[in-house]
């Protein structure tokens, strides 16, 4: 059985892709704004500042598609 392409209030680290080396959650914000934040962020030791951002993504069944838009492949552990 394979892994799931995503959990919410996990991180992850993009090991292929766009932002190579990053973390990446997902967090369910239906409550408050009504989607989805994708949170990235550099966390390597090369970073001098906190380098991250978000997307928001209205539905979550839009989340696997937004995955492979950015040619993610994300290490759950």
């Amino acid at each position: 059985m394979s892994e799931p392409l995503f959990f919410f209030g996990k991180k992850g680290k993009i090991v292929g892709g766009e932002h190579l080396g990053w973390t990446v959650e997902f967090v369910d914000n239906t409550a408050d704004t009504g989607g989805f934040y994708v949170l990235i962020e550099d966390s390597s030791p090369q970073a001098t500042d906190l380098d991250g951002f978000d997307y928001w993504l209205e539905f979550k069944e839009d989340i696997p598609d937004f995955i492979k838009e950015m040619n993610w492949k994300i290490d759950w552990k």
